[in-house]
């Protein structure tokens, strides 16, 4: 898990993330750019309880995103904690292709927001 703060008074240009809000719900995706599997769409949702965003559960492979709403200026601070949800291993192999896999992804995936750099492996 990676903790990772937007600020939305700033925008999400040059992110590869779009957020909705509907209702209580936000709804997102992260697009990462990836040299073998091509460009892969990692969708999320959570509901928001008072200040506190609570992770809805979507099939794998997507993102669990928590956190908390806070307001800053304008805008709002999102201040996340994301988690990259795979389908369940089933062998030692897997388990271990699956731990490193999360380990490169949730890495690239703060380097990629706090630099608004392109997210890719």
């Amino acid at each position: 898990m990676k903790t990772l703060e937007l600020d939305l008074g700033k925008g999400l240009e040059g992110l590869p993330l779009e957020l909705s809000w509907e209702g209580p719900l936000l709804k997102g995706i992260l697009r990462q750019a990836n040299p073998v599997l091509g460009e892969v769409a990692l969708p999320f949702q959570s509901r928001l309880e008072g200040p506190r965003l609570t992770p809805i559960p979507l099939p794998p492979p997507a993102l669990a995103v928590g956190g908390e709403v806070l307001p800053r200026g304008e805008g709002l601070l999102l201040r996340l904690e994301v988690d990259l949800l795979l389908p369940e291993a089933r062998t030692w192999g897997e388990r271990a292709f699956f731990r490193l896999l999360k380990a490169i992804f949730l890495h690239t995936l703060e380097r990629a927001l706090s630099q608004k750099a392109p997210l890719g492996l």
